[in-house]
């Protein structure tokens, strides 16, 4: 930027002063934007003139002084001042210093002067906006990068990664967890072309996030049409069982409305285990957060058991919700490596706990 495309505003209650600034300015070659004598004129012409720079008197008269006027201007502007002044008491050069100024000229003043003055608050300026956007930059690549791991990584884990540097597996004595399968169809028995099968997942999967987080849940992968959620980690909790069930009736009940206006038709069948189980992160350019242990593969072998539009749960999850659920017994069905297990259907909230 040459000096011509500079504009700067000249506020001194001294009009010779004033008009000798002014002369100066222009023969150097900058642009003067406007000269006023008070303060109150000051505001006025920087919102209509949008100066670069502002040359103003320390003890500028009016309805503030320019100690106050440069207070406003700093926060809600960011325009560079220099303070113009005479010999003044230590108080208020210690109150125009709070103001952080970008550099002062002392009255009388020579051409020499004011230019270097005046070249290094507009240098000054043009490294700490630089800075300052590098910092804005920065922060928003951070957020970015929070976002991206919140997304994929529990808010604890997140915690124990930046402190630590790495994520400790650990184990949990009491956990709930749900497989779950999507299936689509249509009337006609058509098949879903690709790029609308991708639509569709993705509405569907956004929608069960939402559920999932509303009762506190993990997330823990989502691949093709099956999805995968955990109650009681890594945050542990009492109620983790009957969040769980929550959360699946509340994603069944969303397929089977959004079936009576939609083209392609999605039933969800589920698979719900609770035991012991270790969770911990995998990976280090793109870490995932997994839990291992029989109760998983458990809950995996009841979603394969399950059947379209239910709720499959073994007798540990049983004994957990038989209070709050209505369900169906099964019998005793072969899992396989585990023998026979006790499984339910999850019918609904028993009607006392409805309201």
């Amino acid at each position: 930027m040459n000096n011509e495309q500079i504009k700067i505003l000249i506020a001194e209650d001294e009009s010779i002063i004033a008009l000798d600034i002014k002369v100066t300015l222009e023969k150097l070659g900058y642009t003067v934007s406007g000269v006023v004598y008070n303060a109150d004129e000051v505001l006025e012409n920087v919102n209509e003139k949008k100066p670069d720079l502002i040359l103003m008197d320390i003890q500028l008269n009016g309805k503030k002084s320019g100690i106050e006027l440069a207070n406003i201007i700093r926060i809600d502007y960011e325009i560079p001042i220099i303070y113009l002044t005479a010999l003044t008491d230590s108080d208020t050069l210690e109150r125009a210093k709070q103001t952080e100024p970008s550099g002062y000229i002392v009255k009388p003043f020579n051409e020499k002067s004011l230019l270097s003055a005046i070249e290094m608050a507009l240098y000054k300026y043009s490294i700490e906006s630089e800075l300052k956007k590098k910092s804005m930059e920065l922060e928003q690549e951070k957020k970015k990068n929070d976002q991206l791991l919140r997304s994929i990584l529990p808010s604890a884990v997140i915690s124990e990664l930046k402190d630590r540097g790495i994520v400790s597996p650990r184990l949990y004595k009491s956990t709930t967890i749900l497989f779950s399968d999507f299936e689509a169809c249509s009337d006609s028995n058509e098949i879903i072309p690709a790029e609308i099968l991708i639509d569709e997942l993705n509405e569907l999967f956004a929608r069960m996030d939402l559920i999932v987080r509303s009762y506190g849940l993990e997330k823990l992968k989502s691949y093709g049409d099956m999805y995968m959620i955990c109650g009681g980690l890594p945050v542990e909790t009492n109620d983790h069982a009957e969040k769980i069930i929550h959360a699946a009736i509340e994603m069944k009940n969303f397929l089977e409305e959004r079936n009576q206006f939609s083209r392609y038709k999605w039933r969800m069948k589920a698979g719900i285990n609770t035991g012991q189980v270790v969770a911990g992160t995998i990976g280090i350019n793109k870490p995932t957060y997994d839990v291992w242990g029989d109760a998983v593969n458990v809950a995996s072998r009841l979603e394969k058991l399950s059947e379209p539009g239910k709720i499959n749960i073994s007798q540990t999850t049983y004994a957990l919700i038989k209070d709050v659920f209505d369900c169906e017994y099964r019998g005793k069905l072969v899992v396989k490596g585990k023998g026979k297990i006790d499984m339910f259907f999850v019918r609904g909230v028993k009607e006392h706990f409805m309201n």
